[in-house]
């Protein structure tokens, strides 16, 4: 049995990384797993969160995922398809702040609906992107 996963995470515009772990934190449907060597099989709906995974050195790696699908092979080949996704290393945190502050204020004023619902997806996602960041600095400082 291999000692480590080999991890492919591809969006629908790249591939965002291929890396050998030791272990794989996702959240899916029905709540947070955990995949380790030796892991079953498996296929599973990934939810917006937060994808982590501890490379062979013990250093932990975070990407921010936003929905799409995780398959685990018989042989420690662990593929996530994401609808979109971003490294917490990659982030400008200056950059999503500003577009946090413009989703803000797009939902008061609430007279166009579609307008609404853009801003609240663009809200939700540099909050997880944020989220991403802050604990890949906070992990980083300890």
């Amino acid at each position: 049995m291999a000692s480590t996963l080999k991890l492919d995470i591809v969006t629908q515009e790249k591939r965002l990384l291929t890396a050998e772990a030791k272990q794989i934190t996702a959240e899916t449907a029905i709540g947070e797993i955990t995949i380790l060597p030796g892991h079953v099989p498996l296929v599973t709906r990934l939810t917006e969160g937060l994808l982590r995974f501890l490379s062979p050195s013990g250093e932990e790696e975070i990407v921010a995922i936003f929905g799409g699908f995780l398959e685990l092979n018989g042989e420690g080949e662990c593929s996530v398809l994401a609808d979109s996704a971003v490294r917490a290393d990659d982030i400008d945190i200056a950059k999503v702040a500003e577009a946090k502050k413009d989703a803000e204020a797009a939902l008061q004023d609430k007279t166009r609906e579609q307008e609404f619902v853009l801003a609240e997806a663009a809200l939700r996602r540099t909050a997880l992107e944020l989220k991403a960041a802050d604990r890949k600095t906070r992990h980083s400082q300890s």
